[in-house]
């Protein structure tokens, strides 16, 4: 009797050893089709991807598509790729209300960027990259642009595209940038009203300003402490141009041409630049940029006059004229293989 169970057992670790091994060998899930662009925590539905602005403003983003599932892909497939209009406009409405189309994600012109209506995934590959050509030139920062696109699904074609939400598609907000764009810190800065010409103890701060691309070797801010969120129709008039020259000194004018801010300059400003190698990570340069800069501006938008003042981000501000004084430090990682 002893011998039967030995045996009986024995045949049952040989059967369930070669049932395992057959479903090892077989698909565990499904090969659906997928993009490659993670909607990171607080980012309000969209996969932000930084470009390199160039001189001419071409450059190319490659987004990874992806034929998921446990196996290698085991078929020729071709990808079909279109623009998504019908999803931005649902996530602008979703996100932002029918009725603050200020704060809109705006669909990123025509003429701006192209890529191939389909990706060839030859069998034995479960990943290809779909070359998005962007032209940058003249992109005016003021808009928050995004590149909407989806994963075309026809019975004709050799695939599915992946159910799951935000797998078949790639809502792509387009940041741009330079040796000089980017955020900088702006902690120490206090905001006075004035008072009767004079500015009060009650110091208004923030953390940070950020400056946005406008050629390979310009950005430009907000004056002051203007919301990033005002209607765009009113923000642009607070726009401020920075060149920044090979001999230490800034070029910086409002991009406004009535000037209605009564945007003033006062002084010459200068920036320096320092870069160091990352200690850990050899291919990472870390870029420091500082900035020094005085002027005058008019916050029409508001009926009291502000006084700015900063350690780091020195700034000065008055509502009949903001004066302006300010100290920017930003750290800014660059990706020498890659950039």
């Amino acid at each position: 009797m002893k011998n039967i169970y030995i045996y009986l057992s024995l045949l049952a670790v040989i059967v369930l050893g070669t049932a395992c091994n057959n479903e090892w060998e077989d698909e565990q899930y499904e090969q659906y089709v997928s993009f490659k662009a993670p909607i990171a925590s607080g980012s309000d539905g969209v996969t932000t991807i930084y470009v390199r602005y160039k001189d001419n403003g071409k450059v190319t983003y490659q987004l990874p598509i992806i034929v998921s599932g446990s196996t290698v892909n085991s078929q020729d497939r071709d990808i079909h790729i279109a623009v998504d209009k019908d999803t931005l406009k649902t996530l602008n409405i979703e996100r932002f209300s029918l009725y603050r189309p200020e704060l809109w994600y705006t669909e990123m012109e025509e003429d701006k960027y192209e890529f191939p209506e389909t990706v060839h995934i030859p069998a034995g590959s479960c990943v290809e990259l779909l070359n998005i050509d962007f032209n940058l030139q003249d992109i005016d920062m003021l808009e928050k642009w995004v590149l909407p696109l989806t994963i075309v699904d026809d019975g004709s074609y050799a695939y599915q595209s992946h159910p799951r939400k935000n797998y078949a598609k790639a809502l792509l907000k387009v940041v741009p940038f330079n040796n000089y764009s980017g955020s900088y810190t702006a902690s120490s800065m206090k905001v006075y009203t004035y008072i009767n010409g004079k500015p009060d103890t009650n110091a208004r701060t923030t953390d940070k300003r950020t400056g946005y691309v406008v050629d390979n070797n310009s950005i430009f801010f907000y004056a002051g402490l203007i919301n990033e969120d005002m209607d765009k129709d009113m923000r642009k008039k607070y726009k401020i141009n920075v060149h920044f020259k090979e001999d230490g000194t800034l070029d910086m004018k409002q991009d406004d041409p009535s000037n209605e801010m009564e945007f003033e300059l006062i002084g010459t400003p200068t920036y320096s630049s320092t870069s160091v190698m990352d200690a850990t990570r050899p291919y990472l340069e870390r870029r420091y940029v500082q900035i020094m800069f005085e002027y005058d501006f008019q916050d029409f938008t508001i009926s009291v006059y502000l006084f700015f003042s900063f350690i780091d981000l020195y700034f000065s501000l008055s509502l009949k004229k903001l004066l302006y004084f300010c100290y920017i430090s930003q750290s800014h990682e660059t990706d020498k293989k890659h950039s």
